[in-house]
């Protein structure tokens, strides 16, 4: 009996420390990037996924207490294998969501996945937003004077003339002469200013400036699409894509990352995620059903222009398919050279630098006014990140010994020479 006692006592320091052993593991392997994995989860699940609610797939939140970290790898990485094996938990999930199979993401890293789960269990605490300085680039109020105030001034210099007008005849009326009729002194005063040589030159010359001025902000203007805000197809809503479900950018515009332009994407791309979202869960501010639970009518013009059956859940074969007719916003002219992939790959640019706060717009518009001077202008004040972009790892000692501390912007590494944008 002794001997038992014995071995349940020295059993217990045991469990505690196989228990032990099992969450300093657990900690050690999600001590990840939780800033690189937010990238990675905007990129690669966010079209699919939340983190505290369903969307087309499970809220992830609480995922790594559910199940360990080995099985999520082979999960991310090849969930038709990891059922193909006979796994039940797999399996059991792939039924849950009637025969939704999740992407395949075989080329993420461990450190990738880590880091993706890191960021999931632990997501940056959402912060107050103040009112900034607009940065690099970025447009700001026109402080130029109103044409409402130019009428009012306008009115009132003739206010004046009328009053003095009227205490001219006063005068006249207590020294017993006879009043002026208003049309009458109104003569007499243009008589004497057309007859003033420096009155008429004055005036020539402020009539001919003002011209000018018109004119030249008339031409400037040409071509200039600033707050552009066109009547899309599809009443598409980037506040809920980009903004609420936290969608990366590039996921829909991946070829802004590898081509010259940004790309509009096909509908096979809206099907990932609207094969299985239907938009009859949508609710109106009270939070009532939108549709009364049927289906979106904008969702529905995609499956109408890709052919797909809502009802049965296939493609319709041998549909004759339509295209989508999106009004496009931003148009550079030709004689200017712009490249998506040496902004945003090259040059670490975030897409509301040129097209604003698109995460809270339920329309896009055009933010920026995209002339010459902005662009320059936003070449001249933003830095080269050059300490951390290792695109620029060849190029860093040269620059840093060059100019010795400064501030190095896109304007010292060529980004004002006319050929970069005119060629």
């Amino acid at each position: 009996m002794k001997n038992l006692y014995r071995f349940h006592i020295r059993l217990i320091p045991l469990i505690i420390s196989v228990f032990a052993m099992g969450f300093v593991a657990n900690a050690q392997a999600l001590e990840g990037d939780a800033a690189a994995g937010e990238k990675l989860f905007k990129t690669n699940c966010a079209s699919c996924h939340k983190l505290d609610s369903k969307l087309v797939g499970p809220a992830l939140s609480g995922v790594t207490e559910r199940r360990s970290l080995d099985w999520l790898k082979l999960w991310i990485r090849d969930n038709a294998a990891l059922r193909a094996s006979g796994d039940a938990d797999a399996i059991a999930i792939y039924e849950e969501y009637g025969g939704a199979a999740m992407n395949s993401f075989a080329y993420l890293s461990d450190e990738e996945i880590v880091n993706i789960l890191t960021y999931v269990e632990n997501p940056p605490v959402a912060v107050a937003t103040t009112t900034e300085t607009p940065g690099p680039g970025q447009p700001v109020a026109d402080e130029g004077p109103s044409p409402v105030w130019m009428l009012v001034l306008g009115g009132f210099f003739l206010l004046l003339i009328i009053l003095l007008v009227k205490v001219r005849n006063t005068l006249r009326v207590v020294k017993g002469d006879d009043p002026v009729a208003l049309t009458t002194e109104a003569a007499a005063y243009m008589r004497f200013l057309m007859k003033n040589t420096g009155f008429v030159t004055l005036f020539t010359i402020v009539i001919g400036v003002g011209f000018l001025n018109e004119t030249y902000w008339y031409l400037m203007g040409i071509g200039v699409e600033q707050d552009y805000q066109p009547v899309q197809p599809i009443a598409f809503s980037h506040k809920l894509h980009a903004g609420d479900n936290g969608i990366d950018c590039n996921y829909c515009h991946s070829s802004a990352r590898h081509s010259k332009t940004s790309g509009i994407p096909s509908a096979n791309v809206c099907m990932n995620c609207h094969m299985y979202v239907n938009g009859s869960e949508i609710t109106d501010e009270r939070g009532n059903l939108k549709y009364g639970g049927e289906r979106s009518p904008e969702i529905a013009k995609i499956y109408a222009a890709i052919g797909w059956d809502p009802d049965k859940g296939a493609y319709i074969e041998d549909y004759e398919q339509k295209p989508i007719k999106w009004v496009r916003i931003h148009n550079l002219p030709d004689l200017a050279y712009f490249n998506h992939a040496q902004h945003v790959t090259a040059g670490q640019v975030e897409c509301q630098t040129c097209h604003g706060p698109v995460e809270t717009m339920e329309e896009v518009y055009q933010y920026s006014s995209l002339t010459m001077g902005w662009c320059v202008n936003c070449h001249r004040e933003t830095e080269v990140k050059i300490n951390t972009n290792g695109f620029y790892e060849h190029q860093h000692d040269a620059l840093v010994e060059k100019y010795h501390g400064e501030t190095i912007t896109v304007e010292k590494i060529g980004g004002l020479e006319c050929g970069k944008c005119h060629y």
